[in-house]
């Protein structure tokens, strides 16, 4: 795909603010797995960039899609079903550099993609896509958010301190400096929590969510996994 200068340039100025915050709050499993795809600071990488280190590692590859927000069900009834994870053609304008109400190619590639070279992470994803094919219209509804508060915004403790886990966060500056100054309200990962919580698409969510390890929320995600269907 090609891409204006603007837009290399957008990219390249959403990185030098993000990197140094990401370096500082991320999870480790963010941090190593920038490290292995080494994205470029100064130009939208390819999806065949990308593609090249993360299928190899764990089977998922990057698709393009025009579609600006992807609904949930062709999100997974159609692509985590096949380890397909879209990347939006929409770049945020310089008006929205700190904040966008709706995910761009920045957040899709800086924010998720560093963590789906991780096998351990991606059996996560895995998860998702069967319990929504079978799940009825409420219980989809449920699943959106189990995603929303823990692959997108949820936060994970290591060796005693809070760290950025979902993608939400890690592309966002404004999210970021609220979240981890405090400015946001955190609960423990509990699935009857979570259910009566809506998500904050358009402001910052009010309250977030964390969990002690990925084996944690998985058990956590499963036990509401299991009953679906």
């Amino acid at each position: 795909m090609e891409f204006t200068e603007d837009q290399h340039r957008i990219w390249a100025r959403l990185y030098a603010n993000q990197l140094p915050r990401a370096r500082k709050h991320a999870c480790s499993d963010w941090l190593r797995g920038f490290d292995i795809l080494k994205l470029p600071h100064d130009r939208i990488p390819q999806l065949e960039e990308l593609n090249a280190v993360i299928t190899p590692r764990t089977g998922w590859r990057t698709m393009r899609t025009a579609v600006r927000y992807t609904d949930a069900f062709p999100w997974y009834n159609d692509h985590f079903i096949k380890k397909e994870f879209l990347i939006t053609d929409y770049m945020r304008s310089w008006e929205e550099l700190e904040f966008t109400p709706e995910p761009d190619m920045f957040h899709d590639i800086f924010g998720h993609m560093p963590l789906m070279v991780l096998p351990h992470y991606t059996a996560l994803q895995d998860m998702f896509a069967p319990v929504f094919r079978r799940a009825n219209e409420e219980q989809r509804e449920n699943i959106k958010r189990l995603a929303w508060f823990s692959t997108e915004f949820g936060l994970i403790m290591e060796e005693d301190e809070m760290k950025i886990f979902g993608a939400g966060i890690i592309s966002s500056k404004s999210e970021t400096d609220k979240v981890m100054s405090g400015g946001t309200k955190m609960q423990k990962f509990r699935i009857h929590d979570i259910l009566r919580r809506d998500k904050a698409i358009t402001t910052f969510n009010e309250v977030l969510f964390v969990f002690d390890s990925i084996g944690e929320l998985k058990e956590e995600l499963r036990s509401y996994f299991d009953a679906v269907g």
